[in-house]
């Protein structure tokens, strides 16, 4: 068997539609009129540290987060931003809402004569189409893994199925650290970031829970949930600590195990990394709180915030939409992580068709009484091959055609809800970041709490992602 040169190129493209993605945990997507938040690729860079370790020529270009547009990035002079000329694989993901653009770009590198693989969920559920438009689906969640049993397949000029599937990874721990250096970190952050070295780690993939509108669950992580053992995780915040000094991680694990995050919290501690060294946060279910002795050792260990799936204060919705909590359940793990004087921070979303419009303002009347320090707020989007998408479909909730996939990107209301037009549903997104965040309440208290120039930088920054983003990015219909 014989290995040739292979080149490839992890390709990000400039932003579509003339704005900046926002992508958030769970890589929801929506278009933005200015640059707030966004997530560090873990995975896609976990792909391209194990290609580099293989002895790949391999780059990787973002362009949004470059901020290449398509104008610089003319397809004759392309592979300029990312040093590596005429790429034998391209790799893309390929997300619901930038699907059919996805498609014509891949169109446009097929035609110059290179290799296109794309991932991501939607691709995963609906290979056949995308297969027109590319040479190989890389199936699945683990499409790091993929994609390098892929890329080693076409070295060794072994035939591939154009639905490549390497299946999960059993054991995490045999996966290489994130190089940092090849996937650049800097410009990957969140508004409300606390420290300047804001990086990401992914402690484990998978999730415990069923919620009707999650298209990871099933489509990426096949019902399974994976973890990574505290010994590996905290051998790589200590590489992280040694490299870049006192920072912040947020852990993009979907459902953070908090049984877990004691005994890695206990051996950061023994490993001598705590709060003054290295900042973390979490993203898990209010189930997953309900000690405030293990909060405490967390605590200690330097967990500094907790992202909260709450999604509404309505329990009707809570138990329609399947999520597995009760509302007293939600104010328990409040309470306890106020108690434990950990960051709360809520994600909740707007237009679950089911509701009235006074439940609806219900929900924004009771997290202000929950009184997280953060919250957000996020239109529903019913991506495909989801519970959610087959009801909206069945009982006629969409206003638009159910495959018009250049409409999923959280830009106005697509589904209907019950007695309220579109216009009231986009005002209701909007009361509920407004009535949140611009009351006098919120805002005296954390101006109370400002004791730095570094704390108002974040104060402005994190209210100009709300008024310049966030409350601009929903219209009525689609524009």
């Amino acid at each position: 068997m014989t290995s040739k040169k292979i080149k490839i190129l992890w390709f990000v493209p400039p932003a579509n539609k003339g704005k900046y993605p926002n992508i958030g945990q769970y890589r929801f997507y929506k278009n933005m009129p200015i640059k707030t938040n966004s997530v560090y690729p873990y995975l896609a860079a976990l792909g391209v540290t194990q290609l580099h370790k293989a002895g790949f020529d391999v780059s990787f270009l973002d362009c949004p987060i470059k901020e290449i547009s398509i104008s610089q990035l003319a397809w004759d002079q392309k592979y300029a931003f990312s040093g590596l000329d005429d790429p034998d694989l391209i790799i893309m993901e390929a997300r619901t809402p930038i699907l059919n653009y996805i498609f014509e770009v891949a169109d446009s590198f097929r035609s110059a004569g290179m290799r296109v693989a794309l991932y991501g969920d939607h691709v995963t559920w609906d290979p056949v189409t995308a297969l027109k438009h590319c040479d190989y689906v890389i199936s699945g969640g683990d499409f790091d893994y993929g994609a390098l049993k892929l890329a080693q397949r076409l070295r060794d000029d072994v035939v591939a199925p154009r639905v490549f599937d390497a299946g999960l990874v059993q054991n995490l721990d045999c996966l290489p650290h994130v190089n940092r250096d090849l996937v650049p970190w800097r410009d990957y952050r969140e508004a409300w970031r606390n420290r300047d070295v804001f990086l990401y780690t992914m402690s484990g993939r998978g999730c415990h829970y069923r919620c009707k509108f999650c298209s990871w669950r099933d489509t990426l992580w096949e019902n399974t949930v994976r973890q990574r053992s505290p010994e590996d995780v905290v051998k790589e915040f200590r590489e992280i600590y040694d490299e870049y000094g006192s920072c912040e991680i947020l852990d993009d694990h979907d459902c953070f195990d908090t049984v877990w995050g004691v005994k890695f919290a206990t051996q950061l501690i023994g490993a001598g990394l705590g709060h003054e060294e290295i900042l973390w946060t979490i993203q898990t279910h209010s189930n997953m709180i309900n000690n405030l002795d293990d909060l405490k050792i967390m605590k200690a260990a330097g967990l500094h915030l907790v992202k909260l799936g709450i999604e509404s204060g309505n329990q009707d919705s809570l138990n329609h939409m399947r999520k597995g909590v009760t509302v007293q359940q939600h104010e328990r793990a409040a309470r306890l992580l106020k108690e434990a004087d950990i960051i709360f921070h809520a994600n909740l979303m707007v237009g679950w068709p089911w509701e009235t419009k006074e439940e609806a303002y219900h929900t924004i009347e009771w997290i202000k009484k929950l009184d997280p320090n953060q919250a957000q707020f996020s239109l529903l989007i019913p991506y495909p091959n989801t519970e959610l998408y087959d009801e909206a479909k069945a009982k006629g909730w969409l206003t638009v055609g159910e495959t018009d996939w250049d409409h999923y990107d959280a830009s106005f209301p697509m589904l209907s809800m019950s007695g309220m037009t579109p216009e009231e549903v986009v005002q209701l997104y909007k009361d509920s970041w407004s009535g949140f965040y611009f009351n006098r309440k919120y805002i005296l208290k954390h101006v109370l709490k400002t004791r730095s120039f570094h704390d108002l930088k974040t104060l402005i920054r994190g209210f100009r992602s709300i008024y310049s983003g966030h409350l601009k990015a929903i219209h009525e219909k689609p524009e």
